[in-house]
Parts: structure tokens; sequence; C-alpha cells
């Protein structure tokens, strides 16, 4: 059986594997650990740093309400004593749900603050502010309608619409900002959140226009932050490592069963290492301890080691993730979705994930996992069709007019050649698949530029302001069911926003806003699949297929690997003596 086929039938998203040689004398006062990371994640700040980089740093430094346990992926209790349940009631007279939140009596910040229902007002109000640069975050409280406070400051109720789909998940989930840090005068507290998510609201206290620009700068800040998780940063050197220490006395030590409270090692140290072969090296060195890899045939090579193995465990989590190509759909020449269609036929799929990725992977026809209960799996696969791109550029007027085997049309008045760039981050994985990409293209009469470029910067550069024409990405999901509305609804289809595809289409709209207010499971599968359907038309991109996680950590650990991203907490690692 090939392997890209076994997770479907061994590999379940459930708490995955240890390490298998434990001795009982477990040492954890002195323990350290040196963890590879391929490109420094530069922020470290959860709300302006979403990316999968910065979660393998900022999750033991900032928590959430409550996160995915990582062997049952049920909402596990971290600042708050227990997962309340959503009960239906009334709020300034309409319908709502509503969340009864108790914030434990131990749960502190860094500087011995408690941790109060004022927080979680302030950084809810401060998310939503307008002048605030939160956003990622934003899109998932349009349905939010406020809160109540009584006596107790450990307790708050929070209303959502009660329709909304997601409200527990995004009343639970989001981490905390202190509010005697960025607020003590109390000023977002006298606001109304109604009126901060308003089109029309606009700050005139200076005061407050001064506690949201605070929280923006705060978006690079690495030293003096104050924060609730078990480690705290203690020194960095850019492009070079980040360590993480143990808090002293931490206020999480004395709660059992919550893994995201341990802080078992003394030290986290991330090393900034991107050339993988380098990782390798140093892994055999015994200056790394843990290595997420990229290429699925060096970790083939090493597991086949027997020198190497000996002292490494492997796993292979399936992680909530996919590989695409984005199109820019307000390109002039991407816009035409018969030209997407013929692109994504130049992708030859099947070949990039056996030769370049050793099998480990399965392929997807849109954005939902495969594993997912809704993932539409009665769409065919688009094949790779060097026949069927041909016939599709010159059906929307792309053909090779002056014989120069580059094909060509006049748009906008101007005879124009099909050249178009793909940005890529460097990584051998996106480089080998660009340059398959622009080999097959060449065949079809398309001229395509490669160029690497830093995943930060073509983010700033390109992406957000749509000034690119195709980049090789990932996109990484969580484990509560997808919202499509942030990445594919035309509201975010402008500069800045979180559609950075510039996808527009007015039915996948009406489906996504549906979508967002069934809360019925079965008929949410019904929305799901039609939202696929009229997408997989449109080919708003190339979806490419989605990896397998390929993780060594050293058999010096007592090491958990789980299907939650990043695949690891090393807090909970125990050194094996």
């Amino acid at each position: 059986m090939k392997l890209r086929y076994f997770i479907f039938y061994s590999l379940a998203l459930i708490f995955i594997s240890c390490n298998s040689d434990i001795k009982s004398n477990r040492v954890t006062s002195d323990a350290e650990i040196n963890i590879r990371l391929s490109r420094d994640p530069q922020k470290i700040n959860p709300f302006f740093a979403p990316s999968a980089i910065g979660r393998e740093v900022y999750q033991y430094i900032f928590l959430p309400l409550a996160n995915y346990h990582p062997k049952s992926l049920e909402l596990c209790p971290i600042l708050i004593n227990t997962i309340p349940e959503g009960r239906l009631d009334t709020y300034q007279g309409e319908e709502c749900i509503a969340f009864d939140i108790e914030f434990r009596p131990e749960a502190q910040w860094s500087d011995g603050q408690e941790i109060t229902a004022r927080d979680y007002l302030f950084t809810l109000k401060a998310v939503n502010h307008p002048n605030s640069k939160i956003s990622a975050w934003k899109p998932y409280f349009q349905f939010l309608k406020g809160f109540e406070i009584g006596d107790d400051p450990k307790q708050v109720t929070v209303y959502f619409d009660a329709s909304y789909m997601l409200a527990k998940e995004v009343a639970l989930t989001p981490p905390l900002m202190p509010a005697h840090i960025y607020d003590s005068n109390a000023v977002l507290e006298q606001r109304n959140i109604s009126d901060l998510m308003t089109e029309t609201y606009v700050a005139k206290d200076s005061n407050e226009i001064n506690i949201i620009a605070n929280i923006n700068a705060a978006a690079s800040q690495k030293q003096d932050v104050v924060q609730s998780g078990p480690y705290s940063l203690s020194s960095f050197e850019t492009n070079q490592y980040i360590q993480l220490v143990r808090k002293d006395n931490y206020w999480g030590e004395a709660i059992k069963d919550v893994p995201f409270l341990e802080n078992n090692l003394s030290k986290i140290t991330y090393k900034i290492v991107p050339d993988e072969v380098t990782a390798i090296t140093m892994a055999k060195e015994d200056k790394l301890d843990l290595l997420l890899m990229r290429s699925s045939n060096k970790f083939l090579e090493l597991k086949d080691d027997e020198a190497f193995a000996s002292d490494w465990t492997f796993h292979t989590p399936q992680l909530l993730i996919y590989y695409y190509m984005a199109l820019n759909n307000k390109s002039p020449i991407l816009k035409d979705p018969k030209v997407r269609r013929a692109l994504a036929h130049l992708a030859d799929i099947e070949d990039y994930i056996e030769t370049l990725d050793g099998g480990m992977g399965v392929r997807t026809v849109g954005h939902f996992h495969p594993v997912r209960p809704y993932y539409n799996d009665k769409l065919s696969l688009i094949p790779y069709s060097l026949d069927q791109a041909r016939q599709l550029l010159s059906e929307a007027g792309w053909d090779d007019r002056d014989g120069d085997g580059i094909r060509d049309k006049m748009v906008a008045g101007k005879k124009t050649d099909l050249e178009l760039e793909i940005l890529q981050s460097g990584a051998a994985l996106g480089k080998n698949v660009s340059l398959l990409f622009q080999s097959v293209a060449e065949q079809a009469g398309v001229k395509i530029k490669v160029t690497t470029k830093k995943m930060s910067l073509m983010a700033k550069e390109n992406l957000y302001d749509y000034k690119y024409d195709i980049a090789l990405l990932r996109v990484g999901m969580d484990e509560a069911a997808d919202d499509p509305y942030p990445r594919w609804h035309s509201d975010n289809a402008v500069p800045g926003g979180s559609n950075q595809l510039g996808y527009v289409n007015k039915n996948v709209d009406a489906l996504i806003e549906q979508l967002r207010v069934t809360r019925n499971a079965g008929a949410r599968k019904k929305i799901y699949q039609d939202i696929q359907a009229e997408m997989y038309e449109d080919t708003p991109c190339i979806f490419l297929y989605c990896p397998l996680n390929k993780l060594l950590i050293s058999n010096k650990f007592e090491a958990l690997a789980t299907t939650k991203r990043p695949g690891y907490l090393a807090n909970t690692f125990k050194v094996v003596r």
C-alpha cells in the first residue's frame, strides 16, 4: 500500500505516539532541548504571528482560555476552570447563545497580577477596534453580541448570535492581552463592543488611540512582554536562535492534566537553520534534538540509516495542512477561470508527491482537508494534461500568433505575452515544484519566471496587495470545523484582507454566509460540499496535496507526537536517563 494512502487507514486524528525506548528514571530539573526552526518567526505575538513557524514558539509564552488537547483533540480548559456549554438566552432583546466563563483562581500574568474577566473583555475590544491591525482575528467575531460581568472579577458571560456555528470555539480559544498593562485607566472598558464593530465608529479620544497604537506596536516585541505561559523568552538573535526559559514558581504547576501548563524542561532553544542538510548534520553531532523536516526523501533515508535511526524516533502524524499554488484572481490574465483551469492541468501533482515528497501526501480537490467528514469526495481530481491545458488556453484566446513559442493575446488594447511569475520561499520542495511547473508550462506556450523571496516579504510586498501572479503557499487548519469566511468570502478580497487570492463569487459568498449560521452538522455538511463544488468550477487556485508531518525526536526524551499543529508540545517532554 502506498504511503500516501496509508493515512486513511492507520492515521486517525488522535494522539499519535511516544518514543519507544523509555526508561524509568526521568530527570526534568535541568533538562534542555534544541529544536530546529527553518526560518526566524520574527513575530511571536499570537495576534500578529498566525503562521505555523510563529506558533511553534508562542504556544509556550501566550495562553488562550482553552485549546485542543493533543490526545483527545477536544477543547481543554487552560485559563478557565471548565469548558462551558452554551445556553440559549437573550441579550438586549435578541436571542443569543451565552457562555458562562470562569477564570481559574490561580491564573496570573507574569508580573503577578491576576488574570480576570477584564482582560478578556479588553482583548476582544482591542481585536475588534477599527484602528487595530489584528486583521486575521477580526472576521471570527462578526457574530459577537456583548458581555456581562457580575461582582466576581473572575466571571464573565459572553453572548454570540445563537445561530453561529463556531460560537464556542471563538469564545474560548483567543489568547489574552493584559488590560492592566495597556489600559490601566479602563478607557476601552467604557466603550461598547457593538459600537466598536460598526463601520462608522471613529476613535476620537487620544488615550484610546494611543492604547491601540501601543498594541499594534507590540507586534514585533520580544522582550519585557507580560504574558501567561509556562515559559518566558530569555534571549534571541535574529536568524540565529530564540531561547525560552522555564518560569520559577509558575502558577500552572499545581494544575494537573493540562499539558499546556507543563514546564518539564528548563530551557527550550530554537536554532534557526534554513538548510535541511545542515540541520541533519547538526542532529548527527548532537546539536539538535528535534527536527521538523520538509524533505520526505531525506526523512526516509535517515529512517533507513540504522546507525542514525537507533538514536531517534520518526513520527508521521497527519497534520491539517495543504499545499497550494495561489493564483491572483484580480490579475488581468488570471481573472479568466479558463486560464486558471489550464494552469491546473499543467501541475503534475502525482509526480510532485511521489518524486519530490516520497509519496508522503494525499491529493485534495479543495481547501477542506480530506479527513474532514464534509470533504466532497465526489469531485474528480484535476488531471495533469498538456492537451487539455492547450485547448483551454486557445479557447481563452491565448495563441502563439508571432511564432516565438509564447502564447499572446490583446489585453486592454495591448499585445500581451502569456508570461507569469511564481513566488516561492526557497524551500527545496517549493523550488522543485516551481521548476517542474515551469518546464511543463513552457511546453504549453506559457513562460514562467521563478522568483525566490522570503515569506515575510512576500506577504508584505505582494500577497496582501495582489502584486503577484502565482505564489507557492501552505495553509494550516485547526481542529474546529472550517469557517471559510476569512479566506474565501469577497468581503475580505481587499488590500490587507485575508482573501489573498482576490477570489470573488457571489454564490460562494451566499453559501458561506448560510454555513456560518447553520448549527446542525448534517445541514452544514451539504453546504460545505456545495461550496467545494462551486469553487471547483472556478479553480481559484491550484490545490496540490496534504502532506504528512515528518518529525524526528531524539530518544533522549520521552516525547509525544500529535496531529495537533505543529505536531509536538516540547514543554511536556521528559528526559530519559
